[in-house]
């Protein structure tokens, strides 16, 4: 359990160094940022395709699939904007409401019920949320509203990826989706190449530029591949749910040794009550299937 453990806690932190190496991007487009994000480490994992997942990324009956590579999509072009824009506290922990989202949408498309330990949970969350964004006090911006909007992205992807690839293995998955997805993503790729700045090279360096861009495809292969050997043969993945949340004092403190972003004790306060109810209402979905 403790190495399971380790590998949910590494995958989480990589989500959070994704979001820091987004920064060094900012001489880029965020479409082109994003559709680079998918089509990088999809060629990475080109050299190990075999037939049979080629096959997969091409099939028209895969509906599922497709419509998950464009939640995908959404999502991450949603996240990569709100790290350039704001800071990455917000932007990982607003990210991060994802599993808010995934019993609302379960009860919506699949009908599953919501049991009250689940509404409770939901009830505390989404209060975390309120906490953190104070819209009485300082209204909704762009950036905040994009970072929500992403995480109900990502659990919808959650939700279709439970409901359509639990029978395939895991490396044709991760192909599938990063293929997948970077077709989805080229018209995002296209608009990203028609307002590329003249001199892209003025807010980073092209060294620094291309580091970046190999360095969120790594975290991005390394937390989608330590996520999937966290979870291989468990009965109960809600388990390991806590740990998704590493990312957010991770990214607290990064935001403030580099960048002199300080968290505010609210933010701080809503932080844990996301982390609170998302995590309840994970595992009272995870009891109720059990039941």
């Amino acid at each position: 359990m403790a190495l399971r453990a380790g590998l949910m806690a590494s995958a989480s932190i990589c989500l959070a160094l994704l979001a820091l190496l987004s920064r060094y991007t900012r001489g880029l487009p965020p479409e082109l940022v994003t559709w680079l994000r998918f089509m990088i480490p999809g060629l990475c994992l080109v050299a190990l395709a075999r037939r049979e997942d080629w096959r997969a990324v091409w099939s028209g009956a895969d509906r599922p699939g497709w419509v998950r590579a464009v939640c995908v999509v959404i999502s991450q072009g949603c996240f990569v904007l709100a790290a350039m824009r704001g800071d990455l506290l917000h932007a990982v922990l607003l990210y991060n409401t994802g599993p808010l989202f995934i019993p609302l949408i379960a009860r919506v498309w699949l009908g599953e019920r919501l049991r009250p330990a689940a509404l409770t949970g939901l009830a505390i969350g989404f209060a975390g949320v309120l906490v953190v964004l104070q819209p009485a006090a300082r209204g909704l911006d762009s950036t905040a509203l994009i970072s929500l909007f992403g995480g109900f992205a990502m659990a919808a992807s959650q939700v279709l990826f439970y409901r359509s690839a639990q029978h395939q293995p895991p490396f044709r998955n991760q192909f599938k989706l990063y293929m997948q997805a970077s077709m989805v993503g080229l018209p995002l790729a296209a608009l990203g190449l028609g307002h590329l700045p003249s001199q892209p090279f003025t807010t980073e360096s092209t060294t620094v530029l291309v580091l970046a861009l190999l360095g969120m495809s790594l975290c991005s292969l390394g937390s989608q591949s330590l996520r999937d050997l966290a979870y291989r043969g468990m009965d109960n993945a809600s388990t390991l749910a806590p740990l998704m949340y590493v990312a957010v004092p991770v990214s607290a403190a990064l935001d403030w040794l580099l960048f002199a972003h300080a968290a505010r004790l609210s933010t701080l306060a809503g932080a844990g009550l996301i982390v609170i109810g998302a995590v309840a209402a994970l595992r009272s979905g995870a009891r109720a299937k059990r039941g």
